[in-house]
């Protein structure tokens, strides 16, 4: 049997023979099953929003303990710095003698430096936290507090340095500009608890739960 060139097909001989269309079967759903498929549609769906719920929760509960961490550790870092201030300003020097005054400014310009590293520190800390957009105000307003305590600490630490070179001038003007920042401070400082509160009010208002007021 030989085959024609112009056709696949051997001459002469019984033609190949077409592919039947191909139908696809029909499936025949009944109502029921299409309530069924579009229900378990619907569960999966529902599952998925509220697990993505569940899960942003609970990322911005975690984002808040570690907020809430970070200022904690510095306020107990800068109390112990802040006490130390306290008392070498409230340090009688009339009755010291010279020696003695520039061994005392001396402790205090470094314990004024280490109260500005510390600031540093921590500001740096507070200020990367990634936070819910309800606490941004409080995180602002406490990175303030600390921009505004680093000043503070630099100041008392020009003052001593003031004080070693003799320039009392120049030393009082460091300790009223010292003073002007630590009230910056302060402020903030009532800034962030009016923020924080707003904050925590606003979380319990959307769990449905209520924040005794702040105690007198």
């Amino acid at each position: 049997m030989s085959m024609d060139p112009d056709t696949p097909e051997p001459s002469g001989g019984p033609k190949i023979p077409k592919l039947p269309d191909l139908k696809i079967p029909k499936v025949t759903v009944t109502r029921k099953q299409a309530l069924t498929a579009a229900g378990t549609a619907i569960f999966v769906v529902v599952v998925a929003v509220i697990g993505g719920a569940i899960l942003l929760n609970y990322t911005a509960d975690q984002q808040v303990a570690a907020f809430s961490s970070h200022v904690a550790a510095s306020e107990a870092d800068l109390f112990l710095v802040s006490g130390k201030i306290t008392v070498h300003m409230r340090t009688p020097t009339n009755d010291l003698s010279v020696a003695e005054c520039d061994a005392h400014m001396r402790e205090f310009a470094a314990i004024a430096r280490y109260g500005r590293d510390v600031t540093a520190y921590h500001r740096q800390i507070v200020a990367a936290d990634t936070i819910p957009e309800a606490y941004t105000g409080a995180q602002s307003a406490y990175v303030r507090a600390l921009d505004n305590l680093n000043r503070a600490f630099t100041f008392w630490s020009s003052a001593a340095g003031a004080y070693e070179m003799r320039d009392y001038a120049a030393a009082n003007r460091n300790l009223a500009d010292a003073d002007e920042a630590w009230r910056a401070y302060a402020a903030a400082i009532g800034d962030y608890d009016r923020e924080l509160r707003a904050a925590e009010e606003e979380g319990a208002e959307e769990a449905g739960e209520s924040i005794p007021p702040p105690p007198a």
